[in-house]
Parts: structure tokens; sequence; C-alpha cells
């Protein structure tokens, strides 16, 4: 296992644009403080069907964070208009935990989407998003796409939203690097353990 990786294609160096990377940097690096101070109080999030506040929006980061390993994220076109920034973009990952109710199977996955981020102050007011989720799904595999069946149906309405955990999750001795080292199983493992210890 390895580092996660960040690539901005064409950057923009506007400030809007920048405060939009940091906070994919953030999710990546898995410093949720600095992604907390990034969102506004009132931030939300709507995509591929979920509405999150702030905190959702950063519990469920977290669960994605935790659920992947080998992070390649590229941010491929960024269009910035007033205090809108638009970012297409695709991630290579390989799928070392559970995710939506699928276990994990050690697959390579390529994700891709677009999201716009709105910006004010320097704070993230509101993203949007929208990813190519079935094909996501589809690459997971049957778990997934029964989950992905589930979702589509309404049936997720009654699943608790994601809750947001401490600072320090996904951090050995300080640093996220040396969780992206571990082995799925022993990734896996600190998670179970994190979360009961945090219960």
């Amino acid at each position: 296992m390895k580092k996660a990786t960040l690539t901005i294609l064409e950057e923009n160096k506007n400030a809007n644009s920048q405060t939009a990377y940091s906070v994919s940097r953030s999710i990546l690096e898995g410093d949720w403080a600095l992604l907390d101070t990034l969102l506004d109080q009132n931030f939300t999030y709507t995509g591929d069907g979920y509405v999150f506040t702030k905190d959702q929006y950063i519990g469920f980061m977290q669960e994605m964070r935790a659920a992947f390993s080998n992070f390649e994220m590229i941010l491929e076109k960024t269009i910035t208009e007033n205090n809108m920034v638009a970012i297409r973009f695709s991630s290579k990952v390989i799928n070392t935990g559970k995710f939506m109710g699928a276990p994990n199977n050690n697959k390579n996955i390529v994700v891709n989407g677009i999201f716009m981020r709105k910006i004010q102050d320097g704070k993230v007011m509101q993203e949007w998003q929208t990813t190519d989720l079935l094909g996501t799904m589809n690459q997971i595999g049957f778990g997934a796409m029964f989950g992905y069946s589930i979702f589509v149906t309404g049936f997720k309405l009654k699943q608790a939203p994601p809750a947001r955990k401490p600072n320090n999750f996904l951090h050995i001795n300080g640093k996220v690097e040396n969780f992206d080292t571990l082995s799925a199983e022993e990734k896996n493992k600190y998670i179970k353990k994190f979360l009961k210890a945090n219960k």
C-alpha cells in the first residue's frame, strides 16, 4: 500500500480554486481538522442522491477514505466563475474496506465524476457532485450492486446518516501515511478497534 496522491492538471491560481483544491487535498491526507475549517458551519452537500450536513459530509469522506487504498486522484479540468468552482476528476483506488454495505474485494477501481463547490470568504458553502456511481458499484461487485439497487429504490432513507469520527481517525502515530501502508486486513482491524474505542 502507498501514500495517497493528488495531481492537478491545468491548475487555476484563483483563490477560490485553491480553496476547492484544499478540500480534496485534506480528504486525501485525512486532515479532518483542516477540512472542518474549510467548510462553512452551514455547509451542505448534494450528490448521487445524498444530502449531507457538514458533519455528515466529513463522516462520509472518512468512511470513503477508510474503504479504499492507493488513492491516485487527478483533478483534470477546473472551471471557475465568480464564486463557483467546477472540477472534473478521476480517481484510481483499491477496494480494501467495506463500502456501501459491500465487503472489500481488493479490486482496482476507477471512479469518475464532477463536483462543483460554492465558495465565499475562503469557505466552501455548498458542494454538488455527480459520480459514475453505477459504474463504480459494478466494478466493486454484486454486494455493492445490491446496495445500489436498494439505494435507488429509496430504501436508503432508513439508513443512518454517516457519523463524523474524531479528527485522529486513520492517524497512526499522528500520520495517515502510516494507515496507508497497512495491509487490508490490518486496516480493517484498526478501524474496528478505533470505532469500538470511540463509541
